[in-house]
């Protein structure tokens, strides 16, 4: 989810522009990402993990987008997914079965292309 994220991620102009829309809710959600942001607007770090060009990722409003708006969906997978509780690299995070090793009978719809402009769109609606 988080490399769909990233592929889908949207530009820092962009963010900015939303955060300053001037209301309450801009306001407050400007406050939820400083602390984060301190990390990866400014670091190599961003690069390195998000890959290409700099730009704001915001994983679980893809989630919300596509609960609201199927539209905003372009492109999915179909995959077993389970959470890994006590792994090596990862704790409480969903993992993709992407090869079937599971042998899970039901599987998830897993977004991983998203339209941009939709996207955004619900995302100024949600700070007016």
């Amino acid at each position: 989810l988080f490399r769909s994220a990233c592929r889908n991620k949207l530009s820092w102009e962009w963010y900015d522009q939303w955060v300053n829309m001037g209301t309450e809710k801009a306001k407050f959600i400007k406050m939820i990402y400083a602390h984060s942001l301190q990390y990866t607007r400014t670091s190599d770090r961003e690069e390195k993990v998000i890959g290409g060009d700099s730009g704001f990722v915001s994983c679980d409003s893809y989630a919300m987008a596509a609960a609201i708006d199927d539209s905003t969906v372009t492109s999915h997978i179909e995959c077993g997914v389970t959470v890994e509780l006590w792994g090596k690299f990862t704790r409480g995070m969903m993992v993709l079965d992407l090869i079937g090793d599971l042998k899970k009978k039901h599987k998830a719809f897993v977004m991983n292309g998203c339209n941009l402009e939709k996207f955004k769109t619900l995302l100024e609606a949600s700070l007016k």
